[in-house]
């Protein structure tokens, strides 16, 4: 039996809330481009799965690596703009995982189909508690449905290149 103590609650629940508002700030910083400031958010290496989107195999790649590759697909993007809600967060002492409702919309004026992709899934987010606070060590991302122009990030990335 597990015994709670008003300071052990009171711990949780600190811990709980900067895990939320971590990843609340991951989202608005991705929607704002801030690439630099996304960085902080994240320990010096990151797991990266993205099978369930793109096939492949989960990664891990160092921090600079992992969001140069979000910089790449969403930087000439018209605009991007993410949504995570319901947070389930486990918390085992300097470790932690969050499992997350998402939604992405992503938007590009384009030529060749409708402007927006929209996709819908859960975040399985693994944490790590730092010196500096709480930091995502790993995303999973399971995709559970899709609407729209699937190749604005294609178009998007191209546009880049061009």
């Amino acid at each position: 039996m597990t015994t709670t103590t008003p300071d052990s609650t009171t711990a949780e629940l600190v811990d709980r809330m900067a895990i939320i508002e971590l990843i609340g700030r991951l989202v608005l910083l991705l929607d704002a481009r801030d690439w630099n400031a996304l960085e902080d958010l994240f320990t010096d290496t990151v797991y990266n799965d993205r099978t369930s989107l793109t096939g492949g195999q989960p990664v891990t790649l160092g921090v600079a690596e992992f969001v140069g590759g979000w910089r790449q697909l969403m930087e000439n993007l018209d605009a991007v703009h993410h949504l995570v809600t319901c947070h389930v967060i486990t918390v085992d002492g300097d470790q932690a995982t969050c499992a997350a409702n998402m939604m992405g919309t992503h938007v590009l004026a384009n030529s060749s189909g409708g402007p927006m992709w929209t996709v819908g899934g859960r975040h399985d987010y693994q944490l790590k508690r730092t010196g500096d606070g709480w930091r995502i060590a790993g995303i999973t991302f399971t995709i559970q449905w899709a609407t729209g122009n699937q190749n604005i990030v294609a178009l998007a990335m191209a546009k880049g290149q061009s």
